[in-house]
């Protein structure tokens, strides 16, 4: 399904809010054992992902160094208490800002007693908390872990954004996520009581067709085979009304840049240009039409009779997308009723109202019998894909993911599409 429809080959639309809001976090920072070196994430914007790495254990004292008890070594959690206490007294602020923290941290991510106090108190430098802090990661990992036994079990299906998912930047597939794409494909075939996977389908912004080729010649014809396929069998969509396209395309024309309409698997332009003629030359989507009447005479795309179930606006200036246009393209949507998201730097994406990722994947969920809240697992990057990763009953943000993404998920891959995240995510959340 294409835009906003939604056809049992299952390629959802692009469409995820832009105006959506991630409620206060749910997630939790997934890491693969054996560690990697964390990456810093000091320009990471607070979401509702509560990231957590499990440290690596403090290195072992030779034994010939003294060391110095810490505060968490002389007092009991009792006396602990008290001393918090009367630290918070002294500093009001202090704890006004631990109050606003608490609210947006989940219960998973609450750190134990003594790290909340050696902490407040500035505790924290001695190797007692070191130990303590590593104690209570280990904590919150082993929190982790009960959320996945209680979970997991229950995934039948996977859904999944294809362009900075399981696509790394050079639009190929990781050697790992093709591995497990093929394997999900295969328990889909081979749907017996033993396979746990039944259903596996692309949730993208992508057309059909295009989606279908950017898998590849293996994995792309595969798709058409898997249960709950039916070709043209659209069981929702939803069009752009024209007034709205012509006030986006004279946009367009006053900021001088591009811009593309989805019809089904047919993409049209006013003009051919460079990031026009990218759509398929390197993301794989099919050949992009002038648009034309009737009589074969060049129209507008909001003469275009078939009308558009989403518009592209185009332009290499990331930047100048982000800054100029967006602003524009918001102040029109919200005029019309209708939504802006993005899911690539150079692309915004205009979209029916009421039209979401979330809402593409529950209309097929629906379709099949799939229960989202209880049985999908969802993955992908980026800000069209969020209300998708919140609708699921695991949301996997893939290493390389915008915050927006991050905020909607329950897990943060440390991988990034480039080394596999998606396929390892399949693996450790999807499979047996």
């Amino acid at each position: 399904m294409t835009a906003a429809v939604v056809v049992l080959l299952a390629t959802v639309s692009s469409v995820a809010s832009a105006a959506f809001i991630a409620p206060p976090s749910r997630a939790v920072q997934f890491r693969k054992l054996p560690l990697a070196t964390s990456r810093s994430h000091a320009n990471e914007q607070p979401g509702r992902a509560a990231q957590f790495r499990k440290p690596p254990l403090a290195a072992a004292s030779n034994g010939n160094e003294q060391q110095q008890p810490g505060k968490g070594d002389l007092y009991s959690d009792d006396e602990l208490f008290d001393l918090l206490n009367l630290h918070l007294a002294i500093n009001p602020e202090q704890q006004q800002q631990e109050q606003q923290l608490n609210e947006e941290l989940n219960v998973a991510s609450i750190p134990g007693i003594h790290d909340l106090v050696l902490e407040a108190i500035g505790d924290v430098t001695s190797s007692s908390a070191t130990n303590e802090q590593s104690t209570t990661n280990q904590l919150r990992f082993d929190n982790l872990q009960t959320i996945l036994r209680e979970k997991k079990p229950k995934i039948t299906a996977i859904a999944t954004d294809v362009d900075g998912t399981l696509l790394s930047a050079g639009q190929d597939l990781h050697p790992i996520t093709r591995d497990a794409v093929l394997k999900a494909i295969d328990q889909c075939y081979n749907s017996s009581n033993a396979n746990k996977i039944k259903h596996f389908f692309p949730a993208t912004g992508k057309s059909r067709q295009g989606a279908i080729g950017s898998l590849g010649k293996e994995i792309g014809p595969l798709l058409h085979e898997c249960p709950g396929y039916r070709e043209g069998n659209v069981v929702f969509e939803k069009k752009l009304p024209p007034l709205v396209v012509g006030e986006a395309e004279q946009l367009v024309l006053d900021c001088g840049i591009s811009i593309v309409g989805y019809d089904g698997d047919d993409l049209y332009t006013t003009e051919q240009t460079d990031v026009v003629r990218s759509l398929s030359e390197f993301y794989g989507e099919p050949t992009v039409q002038l648009v034309r009447g009737v009589d074969d005479t060049l129209i507008t795309l909001a003469e275009h009779k078939n009308g558009c179930h989403k518009l592209l606006i185009m332009d290499n200036d990331a930047e100048m997308l982000k800054t100029v246009v967006r602003p524009k393209l918001e102040k029109l949507a919200e005029k019309h009723g209708v939504i802006v998201t993005q899911a690539l730097p150079t692309m915004l994406e205009l979209l029916p109202a009421g039209c979401s990722k979330a809402v593409g994947v529950q209309k097929l969920c629906d379709a099949l019998g799939i229960d989202a809240e209880t049985e999908l697992l969802a993955l992908g990057d980026a800000e069209n894909d969020a209300e998708m990763l919140s609708l699921a009953s695991i949301g996997v943000a893939v290493g390389n993911a915008c915050p927006v993404a991050r905020s909607a998920s329950d897990f943060i891959m440390t991988e990034r599409n480039d080394e596999g995240g998606a396929g390892l995510a399949m693996e450790q959340f999807g499979f047996d």
